[in-house]
């Protein structure tokens, strides 16, 4: 079975290097509806979508663009 790349998943310690937010944090903003949800693989393997995750910090940056201008 092939990964493509718009699929591979990450653990969150992947994703706390991708983004600067604690556990705590991410976890928070995922239940608000504001940071990409997880995805369980098994009763105990908890990964994120990396293009997600890019995703959200590129539109993160948008944001900020659009509000400063």
């Amino acid at each position: 079975m092939d990964i493509k790349p718009q699929n591979e998943i990450i653990k969150l310690n992947d994703v706390m290097k991708l983004i600067p937010y604690s556990r705590t944090s991410i976890y928070r903003l995922m239940t608000e509806g504001v940071f990409p949800k997880s995805v369980n693989l098994g009763s105990r393997s908890v990964f994120w979508i990396k293009s997600d995750i890019e995703d959200y910090i590129q539109t993160s940056i948008d944001n900020s663009k659009k509000e400063a201008a």
